[in-house]
């Protein structure tokens, strides 16, 4: 009687080793597969970063560009350098939504040309928060929800930016800050 029991627990020792051998090879798998993924993200990264084409100065050239407008200052590699920035004050708006009463403060910042386009801007501000004002409050709460959505958001107060503030003072707006509740 005493040897069938030990055969089973010897069987269950066999059967465990194999288990062992498994760990390994799913360690290494995985190792793998992050070590690709990284690999892929640094690739794109580095793609992100690339020079823009020929092709693509020539016909931003081509569009002609205002003789008044301030050059941009170049870097050591002859890169463009960012540009003084302008921090708007907070905008909090009350969110089209019929079923609940939500509200977005969202906050943003404009990179200038150079320090007397803040001055430019500073005189227009009124007219800049009421078309942003008017645009945000038309928005429901999933339309500020992704990416996406935020980044089309940006393209459209950029756009009235520009119209309100004509000419090269406006290089960029940031969306610094977004909370809805």
């Amino acid at each position: 009687m005493a040897e069938s029991e030990e055969k089973p627990k010897t069987e269950a020792k066999a059967s465990g080793t194999g288990g062992s051998k498994l760990i390994p090879i799913l360690l290494l798998v995985n190792s793998l597969l992050s070590a690709s993924v990284l690999g892929l993200f640094v690739v794109k990264l580095g793609a992100k970063h690339d020079p823009p084409s020929e092709e693509h100065a020539a016909a931003s050239e081509a569009h002609g560009k205002d003789e008044k407008e301030p050059k941009a200052e170049k870097g050591k590699e002859g890169k463009e350098q960012p540009g003084p920035t302008m921090r708007l004050a907070d905008f909090v708006v009350h969110l089209r939504d019929a079923e609940n009463e939500r509200y977005a403060r969202i906050s943003f910042e404009t990179e200038l040309s150079d320090e007397k386009a803040k001055d430019v801007v500073t005189a227009h501000m009124p007219q800049i928060r009421d078309a942003f004002i008017s645009y945000l409050s038309d928005r429901s709460a999933d339309e500020l929800r992704g990416s996406e959505q935020i980044n089309q958001m940006k393209g459209v107060l950029a756009q009235k930016l520009a119209a309100i503030v004509p000419g090269p003072y406006v290089r960029a707006l940031y969306v610094t800050e977004l909370v809805v509740q």
